[in-house]
């Protein structure tokens, strides 16, 4: 019963994962921090600049900090909420989750389901 519970659990975090806007909020946060690393490094750009941009910078990369976390929470969301149909509630749901082997199984199916959902369903 547990593999059944398993499996969707993959199926609806993956497809979660798919859907949410991920890779735009790393590729914005990730160009961010490397254009406040090229105003650090440059000896061309004054202090007095680097310490009114700096900030915009730090605000832009701590939102998409925020925005990647609560993306990665509605993520999983799907994984936390099958424990209240889970036999034995929500406690008996996360001891499962914390075995090894269901871990092992819940990235192998997730992998699995987004490579079958990019590569052959092309949806």
């Amino acid at each position: 019963m547990i593999w059944i519970f398993v499996l969707v659990a993959a199926v609806l975090a993956s497809e979660a994962f798919l859907r949410l806007p991920l890779l735009p909020v790393i590729r914005r946060v990730t160009a961010t921090a490397q254009k406040s690393q090229r105003v650090l490094r440059s000896k061309r750009i004054s202090d007095h600049w680097k310490e009114k941009i700096l900030p915009s910078y730090s605000w832009v990369i701590g939102k998409g900090s925020v925005q990647f976390f609560a993306m990665l929470m509605l993520a999983l969301a799907p994984v936390a909420l099958l424990g209240l149909i889970f036999p034995g509630g929500m406690a008996a749901w996360g001891a499962a989750l914390m075995r090894p082997l269901v871990m092992l199984v819940l990235c192998l199916a997730s992998i699995a389901y987004i490579w079958l959902r990019l590569k052959v369903a092309r949806v």
